[in-house]
């Protein structure tokens, strides 16, 4: 189990990092571009952080780490909100194992079973298809089991025609363990799944799973408020992949223009709205190249998923009735991941809540939640959305239902 480090909430840890910099409310504030009254909210847990940008700029200045700062991963509590940390302990040992197996360490033994390739390849599109309907539960229980799988047939199959093969499958079944872990909030873990994949990758000479991997990798960085290193990696990324799309290659397209998502989140992280409608604008030309949303290497590229992007983009810019006007226009049936469709959801209910609309915010949220309650609660931006209108508490809010999901989210104790 992760231990509490959420004792006093973000709160606590902006005050006592702030006190370890001998900076005032005041230098803090002005550091960040925000008032000495909201730093001094922040640290009496009087107001939520809903918005990257702002959490990202507090840890730079601070000198902390983004985890740190929003209390990841969190306590797991109640059954109903463990969503897999009991796995975790068994998932990192997996983990470990198979980055000592792919860089030819001696002596390592297989400590699961064989099993055939055909049959792995069932169970790694079995957790694919897991992680896309938004079921980290799921997804969780099997992992460390398919991992030491995978194994296994890494060293049975160690210099011979099918580890081509075993090393496409560790690639996808990284990708997944990337996803779970970073939505748990053990992000220094899904590192090591995505270094793995990556080394994988690179066996293969393959510049789509070079690139899958760098796209991998940038969803760390994004969680870790580490936006420098995505723009430096999706970009030569994208590089690599630029003689591919002088041809017919939806792959391509999709890896291309998911890369390129990355990079606009990133942008509006940092504020910069030109660069990220800028990225965003080249990714939709990607992908009206496609036509329509695929699931290439899981980065469900598409129309549609550029719209939810483009709805995130706007919320975290502070254009809340742009987040709306794109949500209109997104066909979320058209768009095969229960996961993407959760997050958009999150995202719309902060724009609701940034028009000071918080019961419609409330309701929004609480959809999210009977889809992919698991992703939800452990969602920071979801929990800072909460912790805003708790503090606002709307009658309005309350009657939609906010108290249970402060519940569900243990944000009451």
């Amino acid at each position: 189990m992760p231990s509490n480090a959420t004792a006093g909430g973000i709160g606590a840890r902006v005050r006592r990092s702030r006190r370890a910099k001998n900076l005032s409310a005041a230098e803090l504030g002005a550091m960040v571009g925000a008032p000495e009254s909201w730093i001094a909210k922040v640290e009496h847990n009087q107001v939520g952080l809903d918005k990257y940008s702002v959490v990202d700029k507090l840890a730079d200045v601070l000198d902390i780490d983004v985890p740190w700062l929003l209390g990841q991963p969190y306590q797991p509590g109640e059954p109903a909100r463990n969503a897999g940390h009991t796995m975790v302990p068994a998932l990192r040992t997996a983990l470990r194992r198979t980055g000592l197996i792919l860089s030819g360490h001696p002596s390592i033994r297989a400590v699961a079973a064989p099993q055939r390739l055909a049959s792995l390849r069932v169970d790694v599109d079995r957790v694919v298809r897991g992680r896309q309907a938004a079921r980290l539960p799921e997804v969780m229980l099997v992992l460390p089991d398919l991992v030491e799988a995978l194994n296994t047939r890494a060293l049975d199959t160690a210099g011979t025609a099918e580890s081509e093969v075993v090393h496409r499958l560790i690639v996808e079944t990284g990708q997944v363990a990337r996803m779970a872990l970073n939505k748990l909030g053990y992000h220094d873990l899904a590192w090591t799944a995505v270094e793995n994949a990556a080394t994988a990758a690179a066996r293969l000479g393959d510049p789509l799973m070079r690139a899958c991997s760098a796209w991998d990798r940038c969803g760390v960085l994004l969680h870790t408020g580490s936006l420098p290193l995505v723009f430096t990696v999706a970009e030569a990324a994208m590089d690599d992949l630029s003689d591919q799309l002088n041809f017919p290659n939806p792959e391509a397209f999709s890896l291309y223009g998911a890369l390129g998502l990355r990079c606009a989140v990133a942008a509006a992280r940092r504020g910069d709205a030109a660069s990220a409608w800028q990225y965003l604008s080249e990714a939709d030309r990607m992908a009206s190249r496609i036509g329509f949303d695929r699931n290439d290497f899981q980065t469900v590229f598409g129309p549609g998923n550029v719209a939810i992007h483009a709805a995130e983009i706007a919320v975290e810019l502070d254009q809340p009735e742009v987040a709306l006007r794109r949500h209109a226009g997104v066909d979320l049936a058209s768009v095969p991941s229960r996961e993407r469709h959760t997050r958009h959801r999150i995202d719309i209910a902060r724009a609701y809540a940034q028009l000071g609309d918080d019961a419609t915010a409330v309701a929004t949220l609480r959809m999210a939640a009977d889809v992919a309650p698991h992703y939800v609660y452990n969602h920071p931006l979801a929990r800072g959305l909460v912790a805003n209108l708790l503090c606002r508490a709307q009658p309005s809010a309350l009657d939609a239902g906010l108290s249970g999901i402060e519940r569900a989210m243990g944000l009451n104790g």
